[in-house]
């Protein structure tokens, strides 16, 4: 007789590992995209320059299977998508309620149109991501253009080696299994992308309540948890967030000990790039160990000054926790059926209202 242990499979899959076909390849060509931006603006004596490029550089993250016609007209859009979320997240980051609300909609807008397109991971993230990090930049008009030129001239160059890419390496289609897709009623799609919006929003009033610095992090982890395919998913991607943030900090600790110029930090930053993007799709876990080192570690790059080791960890780790938190709630009500029952009900009753109205 077969007995089964609930706990040990509940936090078997903390260890587990996914047969990929992913070549290793394009994990170099990621690390090449965000290294360069970053080589590039150290010795231009411009750091802080590197990495602003380099959030433009995370559309080769969006490089797909398809045709290299295709490929590279999803990887432009994908490009303009991230200056977009950046450009409008920074106009209205004068105010943290502003940039909330900007954070909402641009959250609400990722999701929705990465639903409606059927976009592969990483979907809307990064789309989340860099308006959640303009909307905490402090508010300089004038370097509102020069910002966003930076991230353009990133998006630029991830384009242009992922069309290199393309022509010399990886020149035909890859064949992949097919990812399943369930077709959701009508307003499923608006429903969730309104709950994703309203939690986006949420983390950045949190953060400012609580006076934290950097509240960008709280969603980033909380814009991760939220993209688990079911609620079982989301506590599973929560676990992996916090365990996975822990351990990474202690490798902050490790590499911060022996307190490393700008150069090296740099070079340590291209190959945690190329770590997190070959591990990524075999266990999550294991990839948030490197991506917390590799987070830190970019936020030093364009720091003027470094900060101390043990706030910067626990303000890390403290900011991990409650974005996880709230991308749980949120994962709850994206994955309760009968609220989002409830909700469609309510928007559609609304909208034949107004056009009552209208007649």
């Amino acid at each position: 007789m077969k007995v089964h242990h609930p706990v040990r499979h509940r936090f078997q899959y903390l260890l587990e590992f996914k047969q990929t076909e992913r070549k290793w390849h394009f994990p170099f060509l990621a690390a090449l995209c965000i290294g360069s931006c970053l080589f590039i603006g150290y010795f231009m004596g411009k750091p802080g320059y590197g990495s602003l490029s380099s959030l433009g550089a995370l559309v080769i993250l969006y490089f797909t299977s398809a045709p290299i016609t295709q490929r590279m007209v999803h990887l432009v859009v994908c490009a303009f998508g991230i200056l977009f979320s950046f450009t409008l997240s920074s106009f209205f980051s004068f105010n943290v309620y502003a940039a909330a609300c900007a954070l909402g909609i641009i959250a609400f807008l990722a999701h929705f149109l990465a639903s409606y397109f059927k976009m592969p991971p990483p979907g809307n993230f990064f789309f989340i991501m860099v308006a959640a990090m303009a909307g905490t930049f402090p508010f300089e008009p004038e370097l509102i253009p020069v910002r966003i030129g930076l991230v353009a001239m990133g998006a630029i160059l991830s384009c242009s080696l992922a069309f290199l890419y393309s022509v010399f390496v990886e020149k035909s289609k890859v064949v992949t299994v097919p990812r399943r897709t369930f077709n959701k009623r009508r307003y499923t799609k608006f429903v969730e992308s309104t709950i994703i919006g309203f939690f986006m929003a949420l983390t950045l009033v949190t953060g400012h309540l609580l006076t934290f610095n950097n509240t960008y992090w709280i969603s980033i982890a909380a814009a991760a948890i939220v993209q688990g395919r079911n609620f079982e998913h989301v506590r599973q991607r929560n676990m992996h967030r916090i365990i996975g943030t822990f351990i990474g900090i202690g490798l902050v600790w490790l590499i911060l000990l022996f307190n490393p110029d700008k150069i090296t930090m740099i070079i340590i930053i291209t190959v945690l790039q190329f770590i997190i993007e070959l591990l990524v799709v075999r266990n999550y876990g294991l990839t948030v160990v490197f991506i917390t080192p590799l987070t830190i570690l970019l936020a030093e790059t364009a720091a003027q000054v470094h900060h101390h080791v043990g706030h910067l960890m626990q303000a890390r780790l403290l900011d991990t926790i409650i974005g996880s938190l709230i991308g749980l709630a949120a994962g709850y009500f994206l994955h309760h059926q009968r609220i989002i029952n409830n909700l469609e009900k309510n928007i559609r009753f609304s909208y034949f209202q107004f056009k009552k109205l209208k007649k």
